[in-house]
């Protein structure tokens, strides 16, 4: 069903006006066109008075021009729910990502710290000469009363200056007695003039707390 032209048409079927080759052709149409037969089986139910027909015209115009307009409309919705649906697929993959990237950021910051305080177990090697670092070789191991800092910075006003090789490393043990005072002080390797300035630096140093036995390093250049 096309517009007024094919109202028109009707009129003139139904009056007789169109020939013979013409009906068949409006007839076939009707067949294939649902809209142009309800409008044909319509006329003939109710007539063709022109009052009737001005306004089932009207109607059938109207339903001819809402049948683009519904599809239009159809396909807008469509295309809105498509939208709709990638910007949410959008937001959520989004979201993955930034919480992806965040636990990444925070494993990172754990592997960072963790690294951080296993080297802060040891103290920094300060660069000098004669003996510069003095520190524990296990988690085990007792402690200078005060700590390490101030351990290294007594035995840099007490150390004696030695000569030897460039570089010398003595491993001291020792036991800690009830008030914290080192007692069987040995070395782990051999005996030496580093050994000995070693095992009295222990001996007249600090006290010794948090365990009952110590194995500390020297180090002499």
């Amino acid at each position: 069903m096309g517009d007024s032209h094919d109202i028109i048409r009707i009129q003139q079927y139904l009056k007789g006006e169109l020939n013979p080759e013409e009906m068949n052709a409006l007839e076939r149409q009707a067949l294939e066109d649902p809209l142009l037969n309800d409008a044909i089986e319509g006329f003939t139910e109710t007539g063709i008075k022109p009052h009737k027909l001005t306004l089932l015209q009207q109607r059938l115009q109207e339903r001819v021009t809402e049948q683009p307009q519904e599809h239009s409309r159809m396909l807008f919705n469509s295309q809105r729910l498509g939208i709709a649906a990638v910007a949410c697929l959008l937001f959520i993959l989004s979201c993955v990502l930034l919480w992806m990237i965040n636990a990444k950021n925070m494993k990172d910051a754990g592997q960072t710290k963790q690294v951080t305080m296993e080297l802060s177990t040891k103290d920094p090697i300060p660069v000098g000469n004669d003996l510069f670092i003095a520190r524990k070789l296990t988690e085990e191991s007792a402690s200078p009363k005060g700590g390490w800092e101030a351990f290294n910075q007594y035995v840099k006003e007490n150390k004696r200056i030695l000569s030897g090789s460039n570089s010398v490393s003595v491993i001291m043990q020792f036991e800690i007695d009830a008030v914290g005072k080192p007692k069987n002080i040995r070395s782990a390797k051999d005996q030496s003039s580093f050994t000995e300035e070693a095992k009295r630096l222990i001996k007249n140093g600090p006290t010794w707390v948090a365990g009952q036995h110590a194995e500390v390093e020297f180090v002499f250049e």
